[in-house]
């Protein structure tokens, strides 16, 4: 029961992290011009894309950590929760920017700008690296699949969704998302004081 409670945690900040709810106005824009095929074949390729990422990193990130750059978990905790904090922290105070980009790339947009950086960005990746550091390898790779696979139907419905709460709403739960993740941001730099010491 406690590993399920452990496993929960982990999902709940990392789907956070990825915020698809709240950039659901920004693929609605850039699947605006789309018939429903193309659009469901898009957030398909954007979903694995970002999926294959993260999960890159689920597996050898911290091996990267500490054999090729040689860092320590704590300077990487403190580091990580820092820009963790600044990433979710512009999200509650700027939201996500709306994207320029015209659908005239095609599938394109798919991978960039859809699957990295706003399904796979900078954020969800640290986070993936810190979440191994106190969860293991084996329960974070589980929970970046979990995720991904979770995210597909929110995006394949962001119209509905978006039209069930409005834009207004969708705004409102990025920013609550976003004020757990700071939450959980100072969690990880606390943690890499505690470590240091």
């Amino acid at each position: 029961m406690e590993a399920v409670s452990y496993w929960f945690h982990d999902f709940l900040v990392l789907f956070a992290m990825v915020n698809a709810i709240g950039n659901l106005p920004v693929f609605a824009d850039l699947t605006s011009e789309m018939d429903k095929p193309t659009r469901a074949k898009t957030y398909m390729v954007a979903v694995a894309t970002a999926g294959g990422i993260v999960l890159a990193f689920a597996l050898f990130g911290d091996i990267m950590l500490r054999n090729v750059f040689s860092v320590s978990t704590s300077a990487f905790k403190i580091a990580g929760g820092i820009l963790v904090f600044i990433v979710a922290a512009r999200g509650v105070i700027l939201g996500n920017p709306k994207s320029k980009i015209h659908n005239t790339m095609g599938n394109s947009i798919a991978v960039f700008p859809m699957g990295f950086p706003y399904l796979a960005g900078p954020g969800t990746i640290l986070t993936t690296i810190l979440l191994i550091q106190s969860s293991g390898r084996l329960l974070t790779v589980a929970t970046v699949l979990i995720v991904y696979v979770a995210v597909f139907p929110v995006l394949k419905l962001s119209s509905v969704v978006e039209r069930v709460i409005g834009k207004l709403g969708v705004a409102v739960i990025a920013r609550i998302l976003y004020i757990f993740i700071c939450a959980k941001a100072v969690s990880f730099i606390l943690d890499g004081f505690h470590l240091q010491i």
